[in-house]
């Protein structure tokens, strides 16, 4: 019988990912990684300009990325041959994520995502975002799970314009962070999501 990280590899070359093939969505190697920690350096300094101190040495670090690329739970977004961003999408859910009022029980967790700030508003922040729901979607899962720092209002809207609501909040290293949930409701194969996956 599949384990659900065999069947979210499974569905990594079929169904509906073939879209975000064609798009430049894969799953990352080791050598993606160095493309990675750029990427964070520059979300740094760009958050730092807004006066945001979310990320630093200490987190996400080379060993997290690595550690996803062994767990094959790191995918990254190319454009032009050229990695723009990337995610971690898997099942593990952090210290704190158990106080909030989740509205469904089965979910796929949201980690990590940075987006090129040379490239944003290009529009990949959502193509990533579609693609997890869509793996999430393969599984039969119900959710997408994930924390917003309460300091970052832009992130905030993205995902609220994404129709993820907020379901708690949490404290951890840097301060306090939204626990943030959108229902997917596979089983109903909601014209919703369906539409929102087709724009």
């Amino acid at each position: 019988m599949l384990t659900d990280q065999e069947k979210l590899l499974e569905a990594a070359h079929s169904g509906l990912k073939d879209d975000f093939l064609t798009a430049g969505i894969r799953q990352a190697k080791t050598e993606d990684v160095s493309s990675l920690m750029a990427i964070k350096g520059k979300v740094i300094a760009h958050h730092l300009k807004f006066g945001i101190d979310q990320w630093d040495e200490i987190y996400p670090t080379e060993s997290d990325f690595l550690q996803d690329v062994y767990e094959q739970t790191l995918y990254v977004l190319e454009s032009a041959g050229q990695i723009v961003g990337g995610l971690c999408l898997n099942e593990v859910e952090l210290d704190g994520y158990e106080t909030a009022n989740w509205q469904a029980e089965s979910f796929l967790v949201v980690h990590r995502l940075l987006i090129d700030p040379d490239y944003q508003g290009s529009g990949y922040g959502r193509q990533l975002m579609q693609f997890a729901e869509q793996q999430a979607y393969c599984l039969g899962k119900n959710s997408i799970r994930l924390d917003c720092f309460t300091e970052n209002p832009a992130a905030i809207s993205f995902y609220q314009k994404l129709n993820y609501r907020i379901c708690g909040e949490v404290t951890f290293r840097k301060g306090r962070f939204l626990l943030m949930e959108k229902v997917l409701r596979p089983h109903e194969k909601s014209p919703t999501i369906l539409e929102e996956w087709s724009d």
